[in-house]
């Protein structure tokens, strides 16, 4: 299902993109070439003349021509280049916009060449109209809804930024910018010649200026597409294609319908391929989270088997506390007394006090597992008590373990045994 996906995605896009043209003195469509799973698509214009060609060499031999095949696009959404009209911005002091719109197509009505327009939001009481006045770069097409480009790319504009960008065919510059009155453009020639003289003549104070290659242009009008609705599309219909005249009269009720349809088919497959990309960088998100929780955990291990490894070349070797045991506790019995006990490895060194010195150190010599004891320092008489200090080394004990399946007697002998090697040392 996972491989599945995708697929779908980039089919649902590229039928969406197939829905919309570009208008210069070709007819481009938006191509998407894909060059690395890792990287994004590049985008390009590629003439519809170029995907057909098989078929408008047949159709040339029966007297059709290239413009004539072109003009037959099936596409519904045409993207007017800026060589396709020119502007004109006027005021009227209207602010209701229904009648701003009646006034508006009553003013293209009557006119010669096909007029679209675009009606902005009202200011001190007035509401500005850009009227678009198509050339005969537009005739014969049979799209629904034209877009000029400008409308587009200026969408998103701040009021202090300006763009450049050059059109496809022929490379004309083009100045955008967005004023009061809503997106205001300019082609390069007579007393504008670049952005500051087209900013001073639209009154526009620039603090950012930015060209846009040929790659992001492409782009900017590929994103913009999916903001379509946000468009007041009233004066942006292809009157011509949809008259109200009888013929076309159920088509032009289909047509409101359909582009809704269009529309929100391409928002769709943008939205569905966004979805996708956000859902795959939380999934990135959380592996990387987890695989640095991971590492932080293998980084703790390290440096606690490092101090483990420190504390066990530093921890004293065990003591034989049950062998000193069965040395004091004799002693004890006979009235010996001890103050402090120090063991180092084998040597067990003690403080005693005992009505004779001597005899507790004879007494330490008989005990089994006792060698080399002997007086450190001076015996000192306190109290009708000899206070000692004794120094003695512990034989290694040489215990064998109890044998499973022995008799209680063969145990008994083998300690007997030991005890008798230990005396006779």
């Amino acid at each position: 299902m996972q491989s599945v996906s995708p697929k779908i995605i980039n089919v649902l896009k590229k039928m969406a993109m197939n829905q919309a043209v570009y208008v210069d003195s070709c007819i481009y469509r938006f191509n998407q070439t894909e060059i690395d799973a890792q990287r994004d698509a590049v985008l390009s214009f590629e003439p519809l003349e170029s995907k057909g060609s098989e078929q408008t060499s047949k159709d040339s031999d029966v007297g059709l021509s290239t413009s004539e095949y072109v003009r037959r696009t099936k596409a519904k959404i045409a993207i007017l280049s800026r060589n396709c009209y020119r502007e004109q911005l006027q005021w009227y002091p209207i602010t209701k916009k229904s009648d701003v719109v009646k006034l508006a197509k009553l003013q293209v009505k009557n006119t010669q060449s096909q007029v679209l327009f675009i009606v902005g939001k009202t200011v001190n009481g007035k509401t500005p109209v850009t009227y678009y006045y198509l050339n005969e770069l537009t005739n014969g097409l049979k799209t629904w809804l034209f877009i000029p480009e400008t409308s587009l790319l200026g969408r998103e504009l701040s009021s202090d930024c300006l763009i450049s960008y050059q059109t496809v065919d022929p490379c004309n510059t083009v100045f955008v910018s967005n004023s009061v009155a809503g997106t205001v453009s300019a082609l390069q020639g007579g007393m504008i010649q670049n952005l500051e003289q087209f900013a001073l003549s639209q009154g526009v104070h620039v603090q950012h200026k930015v060209h846009l290659s040929v790659e992001e242009h492409l782009l900017s009008l590929k994103t913009q597409l999916k903001h379509l609705y946000q468009l007041p599309l009233t004066g942006l219909i292809n009157t011509a294609v949809l008259s109200l005249d009888a013929k076309s009269a159920p088509l032009s009720r289909l047509a409101l319908p359909a582009l809704v349809v269009t529309t929100l088919y391409l928002v769709l497959a943008v939205q569905v391929s966004e979805f996708k990309a956000d859902s795959a960088k939380q999934e990135l998100r959380a592996a990387t989270k987890e695989a640095n929780h991971v590492l932080n955990q293998y980084q703790d291990i390290n440096e606690m088997i490092g101090r483990y490894r420190q504390l066990a070349e530093n921890t004293p070797q065990r003591t034989q506390l049950l062998g000193v045991w069965k040395v004091l506790a004799p002693m004890y019995g006979s009235g010996v007394l001890f103050s402090d006990v120090q063991q180092e490895l084998q040597t067990v060194t003690l403080r005693l006090t005992a009505d004779s010195a001597s005899l507790a150190l004879q007494l330490l010599i008989k005990q089994p597992g006792v060698t080399n004891a002997k007086f450190v320092g001076s015996v000192r008489r306190q109290r009708n008590k000899d206070a000692a200090t004794v120094q003695f080394e512990l034989l290694p004990s040489k215990i064998k373990p109890v044998i499973k399946g022995a008799t209680d007697g063969d145990n008994l002998l083998d300690s007997a045994q030991d005890k008798l090697a230990l005396e006779a040392q």
